[in-house]
């Protein structure tokens, strides 16, 4: 934990930040490390050499980059899984290294990483911009809020820090990439570049089963937001044409999403934008309409439930009628909608899941996902799996219950998919592929997604995709609403 005074005085010489992964977490694979450049953009002032490591995209290990100046490393951990390989990464740095953890896994768990590993000699709790900073400037450990470390071989935490709000001068330190992140696919690369830009933390809402807009020690986060002129300033200098927006609610208010779109076109910005949205969007006909010419090209709407018991429990806000009326107004975007369900929702029976699919067709969702509860610190998960017989929770933290046990889950899965991905659905698909210029993407997103019958119907889509210019009228007209990205 040694500081050494670098050449130009400030309090590191070297650097190095470490995202201790190999595998990504599906078989897509284009999200950066953009966490762990937040944290490299606070440090960037105190070191004289600063290094981002993406282990997924180098051959080698976290020893190989450290220097003999080396005096600092920082890792991110976010994810439960290929614990033993990150366990490896942290231990072979030196101790005489001051080691730093963060991210959501070590921030669910100190002790265990600090008990585990000694060489590890602080953790950071939740975001780690505030506390990173400090401890660069040499405020004493025992004085930084968030913070868990080693005092005398006694572990402490200090008092949690609360959520702060979102600067405008935040953004990720792109330079220090080392590679380009192209969307990648069954390891197929489109060639499409990929980013992410935070515009936003926090939620307004309180949905029972979410957990993301809390903090790890469950304090939660107040929405704060960054000006529209600050985030169009930083989507000018992005080189990649697809930005997806990782605010847990983009659409919280569009007055400010209308000021987005308008500084979007007054500087000529031309990229396809992927925000979380909420179905109240369609409330608002002429922003969405602005939405469409900026760029925004798909909606990701967390729709979890055709039923109306589980929707009031887990107090989403709306009831199906509202979401039959905002999705009949939905229907008039050209932007892809895309449906979140839950599968497995506590009360809800087999033959209740199986109305996923023709809800989802109703309602007009161009894809569908289906994810299953998991239970994460302080979402309340726990305790209502407690209070419903024949519920519980298995080693990975996913819910299940007597009369639907993990195979029979992966079947309904399976069969929800194949039911909603018919021939009429994937031409869909296809048609909003050829007007936002993604025809690269959405075969393999097919044969990703579908089973079956949808391969081949896939490797039909295919063959479509490379014939070119072959579009009808139809397609010509829908693309004059929103150009493809690469007449951008």
């Amino acid at each position: 934990m040694t500081q050494r005074n670098s050449k130009n005085n400030r309090p590191y010489r070297h650097v190095l930040c470490v995202y201790p992964y190999r595998r990504e977490l599906k078989d897509w694979g284009f999200l950066p490390p953009v966490g762990l450049e937040y944290i490299a953009s606070v440090i960037q002032p105190y070191a004289d050499k600063l290094e981002i490591v993406d282990l997924r995209r180098e051959p080698g290990h976290t020893a190989d980059f450290i220097r003999p100046d080396t005096d600092m490393v920082c890792f991110s951990v976010n994810w439960e899984r290929e614990t033993d390989f990150i366990k490896k990464e942290i231990t072979s740095v030196d101790a005489a290294v001051t080691t730093i953890i963060g991210g959501r896994c070590a921030s669910d768990a100190p002790d265990k990483w600090l008990n585990q590993m000694p060489n590890i000699d602080s953790v950071i709790r939740g975001d780690g911009e505030e506390a990173m900073q400090e401890i660069c400037k040499s405020l004493p450990w025992d004085k930084i809020e968030g913070l868990s470390y080693r005092h005398n071989g006694q572990i402490i935490h200090n008092a949690n820090r609360n959520p702060g709000p979102i600067h405008d001068d935040m953004e990720p330190c792109r330079k220090l990439r080392r590679h380009k992140y192209d969307i990648v696919v069954n390891g197929y690369n489109t060639g499409l570049e990929f980013d992410l830009v935070a515009g936003s933390r926090g939620c307004p809402f309180n949905c029972t089963f979410c957990s993301f807009s809390r903090n790890p020690w469950g304090v939660k986060r107040k929405l704060t937001a960054r000006s529209p002129e600050s985030i169009v300033a930083e989507l000018g200098h992005i080189t990649a044409p697809i930005v997806a927006f990782t605010d847990d609610l983009f659409t919280h208010n569009m007055a400010r999403v209308e000021r987005i779109c308008d500084l979007i076109m007054q500087r000529g910005i031309k990229k396809k934008y992927i925000i979380n949205a909420r179905l109240e969007i369609a409330k608002h006909p002429e922003v969405m309409k602005k939405m469409e010419q900026a760029g925004f090209g798909m909606l990701l709407l967390g729709i979890e439930s055709a039923h109306d018991k589980t929707l009031k429990s887990m107090r989403k806000g709306f009831n199906t009628a509202d979401i039959r009326r905002y999705c009949k107004a939905l229907r008039t975007t050209t932007m892809f909608k895309h449906g979140y369900f839950i599968l497995g929702n506590i009360g809800e029976t087999a033959n209740e899941m199986l109305k996923i699919a023709p809800f989802a067709h109703e309602i007009g969702m161009d894809s569908i996902s289906l994810s299953t509860l998991r239970v994460s610190p302080y979402s309340g998960l726990e305790e209502l799996v407690a209070q419903n017989p024949g519920y519980y929770i298995a080693t990975n933290g996913k819910i299940y219950s007597d009369h639907c046990p993990p195979p029979q889950m992966k079947k309904l899965r399976r069969q929800i998919n194949r039911e909603f991905y018919n021939i009429e659905q994937i031409l869909n698909i296809m048609d909003k592929a050829r007007i936002h210029g993604a025809l690269r993407v959405a075969p393999m997103f097919l044969r990703q997604i579908v089973h079956g019958t949808g391969r081949a119907i896939g490797r039909i889509c295919i063959k479509a995709a490379g014939r070119g210019k072959g579009q009808s009228e139809h397609h010509q007209q829908k693309a004059k609403i929103t150009a493809p990205l690469s007449e951008q």
